[in-house]
């Protein structure tokens, strides 16, 4: 069975919106702070992480800097979908990509899902 795609972000009306567009064709999980973000990220290794960099208890760049110091998470794709208008401190600490929230729709998230997933493999 293919690893989830885990979306963490504090709006559930965001994760709504984007959970069935998702679902048609990844496995899904999702998290709405940084702490169970962290904890699902250790749990089920997903697949691709699509965060909000501003996440209560634990920020989205906290995330990312962990699964790129960790061998066993270093390799899962990274993505941002996010308010934060600067995408520059999350792409120097390594993420895949940076979306803005705003303007991006779920076939385009989806598109760039799997764009980093088939990058991913190919590596």
């Amino acid at each position: 069975m293919p690893k989830p795609i885990l979306f963490i972000h504090p709006d559930p009306k965001l994760i709504r919106l984007y959970e069935p567009h998702l679902q048609r064709y990844f496995a899904f999980d999702s998290a709405y702070d940084g702490l169970s973000g962290l904890r699902k990220i250790r749990l089920i290794k997903p697949g691709l992480v699509v965060s909000e960099v501003d996440l209560p208890k634990l920020s989205g760049l906290s995330l990312l800097k962990f699964v790129r110091s960790n061998p066993s998470y270093i390799h899962i794709p990274f993505l941002f979908l996010t308010k934060n208008p600067d995408p520059t401190q999350a792409l120097n600490f390594g993420a895949n990509d940076w979306l803005p929230r705003k303007s991006t729709s779920p076939s385009q998230l989806i598109d760039k899902i799997y764009y980093h997933l088939q990058q991913s493999y190919a590596i």
